[in-house]
C-alpha cells in the first residue's frame, strides 16, 4: 500500500478553487481511499469518457474512489488548508498527461459566495 498526506491552500484563481492536478490510473483498476483530516472541499471522480461525480471531502469523512472512476482531482472550498490523506496499491500507476492534454471534465468555482460544478470550457 502507499499513502500519502496532501495540503491544498484555500483559495482561487478568478473564480476556480484551488485544487490538485488530477490524475488518471493507468491500470484502469486501482481504487484509492481518501480520509479527510481537516478543511472542507470536494473530491472529483471522472471517467475517462468524461462522466463524473462528485464526493465532499471534510474532517473525519472517508471517501472511497472505485476502481471504474479512475480519474480523480481534490478541490479546497473551504476557507482553511484543506489535508487529507490517500491510500491507493503501491503499484498503482498515474496517467497525468491526459489531464495536462484534455483538462478535467468539470471544475469548481464560486457563484454567489457558493462552490458550484460547472463544466470545463476547455476539456477537449
Amino acid at each position: 500500500m502507499s499513502f500519502g498526506i496532501t495540503r491544498i491552500l484555500p483559495g482561487k484563481i478568478g473564480d476556480e478553487y484551488n485544487h490538485t492536478r488530477g490524475h488518471f490510473h493507468t491500470d484502469g483498476g486501482a481504487g484509492e481511499i481518501y480520509v479527510g483530516i481537516k478543511g472542507e472541499g470536494v473530491l472529483l471522480l471522472q471517467k475517462r469518457e468524461g462522466s463524473y461525480t462528485s464526493e465532499k471531502l471534510e474532517r473525519e469523512r472517508v471517501v472511497y474512489a472505485p476502481t471504474d472512476w479512475n480519474g480523480h482531482r481534490t478541490v479546497n472550498t473551504g476557507k482553511e488548508e484543506l489535508i487529507f490523506l490517500t491510500i491507493e496499491q503501491a503499484d498503482s500507476a498515474h496517467d497525468y498527461e491526459t489531464i495536462k492534454e484534455k483538462g478535467f471534465a468539470k471544475l469548481v468555482v464560486e457563484r454567489n459566495g457558493k462552490p458550484v460544478i460547472v463544466d470545463n470550457p476547455r476539456y477537449k
